[in-house]
């Protein structure tokens, strides 16, 4: 459990350091200048927001999936570690996907403090 927890952070910590690097070449345009986005933290700001638009629906569904399962396991202890389980599970989904967001905040203001 603490080995998997170790590998999300690993990857979000990825993810920010890739945003960074991203933020680092603001300087490089796109030339093809679709949708508004012009340079490359733009785009990867705007998969960011893209990636948490369709997690948060997910997330929903899921955290109600489980309080389904919680209603319907009853004295059931396997159908109850069921249902504990995938809330959890939905909850550590969700914190990596508010942590990616928060990182990706993060850096964006420090770089545009910075130039």
């Amino acid at each position: 459990m603490k080995k998997f927890i170790a590998h999300i952070f690993a990857l979000t910590l990825c993810f920010g350091a890739l945003t960074l690097i991203a933020q680092g070449a603001s300087f490089y345009d796109n030339p093809i200048k679709y949708g508004g986005i012009q340079t490359v933290p733009q785009l990867l700001l705007a998969l960011v927001d893209l990636v948490f638009l369709i997690g948060v629906p997910i997330i929903v569904i899921f955290i109600i999936y489980g309080g389904f399962l919680f209603v319907k396991s009853g004295d059931n202890e396997s159908e109850l570690t069921k249902a504990k389980n995938v809330f959890w599970w939905t909850l550590v989904g969700a914190l990596v996907l508010l942590g990616a967001k928060a990182i990706s905040a993060a850096i964006q203001s420090t770089i545009f403090s910075l130039g």
